[in-house]
């Protein structure tokens, strides 16, 4: 029987391991260039929350896909990803 301590161990490096896929995944979901900011675990919904932010880069970006147009970026984007479990085979 483990210990409580090594359970919430556990935990946090379980928790570590989907921020960093998170920082490494999230970006890749645009078409420009953005900033993870905050990611945030819910215990309570078992969730965990990612704050997006357009890059210094990105109004440049957009600017010149969608052909000249004057982009404004301010604010944030924010996902909530539920956390679930699997079985492993």
């Amino acid at each position: 029987m483990s210990t409580l301590n090594e359970e919430m161990s556990d935990v946090r490096s379980e928790v570590d391991d989907v921020r960093t896929r998170l920082r490494e995944d999230v970006p890749e979901l645009f078409e420009f260039a953005v900033t993870v900011g905050n990611i945030t675990y819910n215990a309570n919904s078992n969730s965990v929350s990612v704050t997006v932010e357009p890059s210094s880069q990105a109004r440049a970006q957009l600017s010149d896909r969608l052909g000249g147009v004057n982009v404004k970026t301010d604010g944030t984007l924010e996902f909530e990803f539920r956390l679930s479990e699997s079985t492993a085979d």
